[in-house]
């Protein structure tokens, strides 16, 4: 080999898993099942209570276990971090799937363009028992951001969680632990403040949909954490360097966020904050006018232009976020309040 040649780049594929004995084999396998197998796969196995470790122990010696006791799934991916050989990371969750070519195409990306450090893709949801119901990217619409992404996550969390990232991207960057739900989202955040990213546009991976995921079981939580990530960005200093339209977007789509969670007063102190970072953007003066005959209204609007828009997943949670503020079935948020609020405002 020529001194002038590099050698192929090694891959550590991480996944975390806590009593999911049920789906952690299809996992497994759809990793073993790859174009170009990792070079190791580590599973984290966080103080399981079922039969999770005797299913990997079948996989042995191509799975290396890590076993900790319970301290949750941002520790155990963090473990996972810390016990990779490879020159890049993949993470995977225990309940999903990759797709035949995820780690080839990720991996290509990355040889052939060093200045990106981390990779994303498109997914493909399926239900519980694998039947393919439709892509992310049909779901969640809109262009994929590369390059500097800060700005879009100031706005929303485009990634899925299987993403490449280069192991020397990864010094001084973690997954919070103290943080229940978006710490993926903080997760990209703490990258995008210092890397470049590249999309990849197909899927790498099939992202199962069941009871106990966490925006399911937890929808207003979910947008909490949303909110609480977006507050972070906003105060970062790599943040406030974007243009200034990029920030009066951002703050416009949080102030949005908080109106549909009945936060009112933040709302409004969102939207003239982007008005005043950027005067010539239209849409906060919309929004703020809006907001001043009430909330429904202003909820009314947001969620119209989302169905516009075809943000589905947008739709989904700000119905539910509705629903449960007000005690009422999902389908009565989107439908017969929506329609009241139509009626007080055309009526």
């Amino acid at each position: 080999m020529s001194r002038h040649q590099t050698l192929p780049m090694t891959v550590s594929l991480i996944i975390p898993t806590y009593n999911r004995a049920h789906m952690i084999t299809a996992a497994i396998r759809s990793a073993l099942a790859q174009t170009r197998v990792p070079d190791e796969i580590v599973v984290v196995d966080d103080g399981s209570t079922d039969n999770t470790v005797e299913v990997l122990e079948q996989f042995a010696p191509l799975v290396r276990i890590v076993r900790q006791p319970n301290r949750g799934r941002s520790s155990a991916r963090n473990n996972g971090i810390r016990n990779a050989k490879g020159d890049a990371v993949l993470f995977l969750d225990s309940d999903d799937m990759l797709m035949p070519r995820a780690v080839d195409a990720c991996v290509a990306v990355l040889e052939r363009r060093p200045e990106i450090d981390v990779v994303y893709g498109d997914a493909e949801l399926v239900d519980v028992h694998g039947n393919f119901l439709c892509k992310y990217s049909d779901r969640m619409t809109g262009e994929r951001p590369v390059g500097n992404i800060l700005g879009e996550l100031g706005r929303r969390c485009c990634l899925t969680m299987v993403t490449m990232v280069r192991k020397t991207a990864l010094v001084g960057v973690a997954f919070e632990e103290g943080m229940e739900f978006g710490e993926d989202y903080d997760f990209w955040r703490q990258l995008a403040a210092r890397s470049q990213f590249a999309y990849v546009d197909e899927p790498l991976m099939r992202y199962r949909i069941h009871p106990g995921m966490t925006v399911t079981s937890n929808p207003i939580k979910t947008l909490d954490s949303e909110l609480e990530v977006q507050r972070r960005v906003h105060a970062m200093p790599e943040f406030a360097c974007l243009p200034r339209r990029v920030r009066a977007m951002a703050y416009s789509s949080h102030g949005a966020k908080q109106a549909m969670r009945d936060r009112g007063r933040l709302a409004r102190a969102m939207f003239w904050k982007a008005i005043v970072t950027d005067p010539t953007s239209l849409t906060p003066y919309a929004l703020l006018g809006l907001s001043l005959f009430g909330l429904r209204p202003l909820q009314y609007a947001i969620l119209k232009r989302r169905k516009m828009m075809g943000d589905n997943i947008a739709i989904e949670a700000g119905t539910k976020a509705i629903a449960q503020q007000r005690a009422v079935p999902a389908e009565d948020a989107s439908d017969h309040d929506m329609a009241e609020v139509e009626e007080h405002i055309y009526g």
